[in-house]
């Protein structure tokens, strides 16, 4: 009875990242390529939440092509309406469609990260930085409310969700075929990552990018002061790329403003050629994500070009 017992916990542990790690395929016929989801995804650092993964039509899963991996955030808002929280989608499978297609980007698969009710704590970088600039880690509370959980989030990417995609997908794992993109916060995030794990990503893209505290206009030197932080740990530019955009409806806003101190130290820390960085203003309506889809090709173009 004991060896049968032990027997059952071995063959229940074998294949028990196959029980937690269930893949589904998305059946729609509107989605280009393929799409699979990891359903609450478990983690130590934060709440289970789903993951989608885009496989492009000529994916070919036994290794002989490998393929470069674009981790995206508000990944419930990229490929269909029906989950969105605007019920729009950025049509993120059919950019990479066909651009793919089109040979004007390399073999990719998007990983798409849902976000969760904590989206603005996970999004938003955290006190410790404030801290490190001098400020009083109080000064942004207004806009956090909370602890910061923006580390245990990238702690979720690169420890936990990275090494599952590249252990069930055809990957190229290094550091030059990794990417990540963002709209709004999640373009801020990216930029966190960038600078905190900058042997992991090779470039990064915010979408109608959007500064913390970007609604309290009379607060201009402590956000200044929040952005230097990025200007001390931007890495090589040679290795790295940056994009960014902006909507229109912030132009000689508050908003706008600090990004264009951002783009100041991008410029001073040498991300000044075509090929390292891009930042652009964009008119909109704010209607978010259709009009991001517009502009989409811009960003995956200057990420993933051949």
């Amino acid at each position: 009875m004991k060896l049968f017992i032990a027997i059952y916990v071995m063959l229940l542990l074998c294949f028990l990242p196959q029980i937690i790690w269930a893949q589904t395929q998305i059946q729609d016929a509107n989605i280009k390529g393929n799409l699979w989801r990891f359903e609450k995804v478990p983690s130590k650092f934060i709440v289970p939440r789903n993951v989608d993964v885009w496989l492009p039509e000529n994916y070919n899963g036994d290794g002989t092509v490998k393929y470069a991996v674009l981790y995206v955030h508000d990944g419930q808002n990229l490929f269909y309406p029906e989950v969105s929280f605007s019920k729009q989608e950025w049509g993120l499978d059919e950019a990479m469609d066909s651009l793919m297609k089109l040979g004007q980007i390399r073999n990719t698969i998007v990983v798409g990260i849902w976000n969760s009710p904590s989206r603005f704590l996970e999004y938003t970088p955290d006190n410790k930085i404030v801290k490190k600039d001098s400020l009083n880690k109080n000064q942004l509370k207004w806009d956090l409310n909370s602890q910061s959980l923006s580390d245990a989030y990238l702690q979720f990417i690169f420890e936990e969700l990275k090494p599952l995609i590249d252990s069930q997908f055809a990957t190229k794992a290094d550091m030059r075929s990794t990417f990540m993109m963002g709209a709004g916060l999640g373009g801020l995030i990216s930029l966190h990552a960038k600078c905190k794990y900058p042997d992991q990503l090779r470039g990064i893209a915010g979408i109608g990018m959007q500064w913390p505290a970007s609604y309290q206009e009379k607060r201009e030197v402590e956000i200044q002061n929040y952005i230097d932080y990025y200007r001390r740990y931007l890495p090589n530019p040679a290795l790295h790329k940056i994009y960014f955009d902006i909507d229109a409806s912030m132009r000689n806003g508050w908003n706008m403003r600090q990004q264009a101190y951002m783009d100041e130290h991008c410029y001073a820390n040498g991300y000044g050629s075509a090929k390292n960085f891009m930042s652009l203003i964009f008119d909109d309506n704010l209607k978010q994500e259709a009009e991001w889809r517009k502009r989409l090709s811009i960003p995956l173009q200057f990420l993933l070009k051949l």
